[in-house]
């Protein structure tokens, strides 16, 4: 028998940012669902309301509190008053932070030959930094009891795409940072890991290209339809996502740090 409940997060505190929709929405109702207080991060209380009643209609906590993750002032905020308001902090999901509109634009996404160099390279730095600002907000807190920070970002940095030469440059430099982070804060208990995501059904991007005419360059479009056809065990959804962050959230991986999961249903392999 396990000596520990199987993703047993009870007493936890948790901050996910993006956390009211799409990928963000099924890692926080994950961590809900497994015991921990979850604080919805995002800039419209009205959207988040939707994932912070589903979490408490199935018997879990959840509150939210507002933020944009580009600005270390305001994360520094959001990290304060969750302990104000909670007494700690002891999981941290930078969700948010890619940028997905930006990200989609063809002068950002397409081939290199054609692309805005300097719109891509402030790409790059702004998503890093709506990852990185929520961490750093938050370690001192984290230091108190140890904790994990689990990043989500795009498989994109592990398993590059041709037109990609933003999401390839944020993505690859966010992997390493997790790694490093990993080293760095291990002294202080302090576990991070980093889960990589391609295409994942219900989620902005998901409708994005397959709900509008017009949002997506024709590329961008085939690019998922290949994807959709290539991936052995189909397409992820935003709760098999939250599956994977909350077990590295868990102290079932409590020996796991500095380790970069692909949950891409067999379409990259590593």
């Amino acid at each position: 028998m396990s000596r520990r409940a199987v993703s047993d997060l009870n007493g936890k505190v948790a901050i996910v940012t993006g956390g009211s929709g799409g990928i963000g929405r099924g890692i926080a109702a994950g961590l809900g669902a497994r015991g921990a207080t979850v604080v919805v991060n995002g800039r419209s209380e009205e959207r988040a309301a939707y994932v912070v009643d589903e979490i408490r209609a199935a018997g879990g906590s959840a509150h939210f509190l507002s933020g944009d993750v580009g600005s270390p002032g305001d994360m520094r905020t959001l990290a304060q008053s969750v302990v104000e308001r909670f007494g700690r902090i002891d999981i941290v999901v930078p969700n948010a932070g890619g940028f997905d509109e930006q990200a989609r634009d063809p002068k950002v996404r397409g081939p290199f030959a054609g692309i805005d160099l300097e719109r891509v390279t402030n790409f790059a730095g702004q998503a890093l930094l709506g990852k990185l600002a929520v961490v750093q907000a938050s370690v001192p807190y984290l230091r108190e009891n140890g904790g994990s920070v689990v990043f989500v970002t795009s498989e994109g940095g592990r398993a590059p795409t041709p037109g990609q030469t933003g999401i390839a440059a944020f993505s690859a430099g966010l992997i390493q940072v997790s790694k490093l982070l990993s080293k760095e804060l291990s002294r202080d208990r302090i576990r991070v890991n980093c889960v990589c995501v391609t295409v994942v059904r219900d989620t902005p991007s998901w409708q994005a290209a397959f709900d509008h005419d017009d949002a997506v360059s024709l590329a961008h479009r085939r690019q998922y339809e290949k994807i959709v056809e290539k991936a052995p065990f189909g397409i992820a959804s935003p709760p098999d996502i939250g599956d994977v962050v909350s077990f590295l959230a868990s102290d079932e991986s409590m020996y796991l740090t500095g380790a970069v999961l692909s949950p891409t249903g067999g379409l990259t392999l590593h």
